[in-house]
């Protein structure tokens, strides 16, 4: 399988068509994949998420606690 990397106009249109995918992340070096539904209108991306591990993981490293 040969990736490649996708120009901006090409990610707009697929989210613009999907609607679904797979939300990864990772916290020490443990990965977390998950489903999640989503929305795009230009320029804006909206999804949604209840409480749990990939909320926590996401909120850990967006506050700039990374540890490696």
């Amino acid at each position: 399988m040969l990736i490649s990397e996708m120009s901006g106009d090409e990610c707009r249109d697929l989210v613009a068509r999907l609607g679904f995918g797979k939300l990864a992340c990772s916290h020490q070096n443990q990965p977390y994949i998950v489903p999640i539904y989503f929305a795009y209108e230009p320029d804006h991306l909206y999804g949604f998420a209840t409480l749990g591990r990939k909320v926590e993981w996401m909120r850990f490293e967006s506050t700039g606690l990374r540890r490696g």
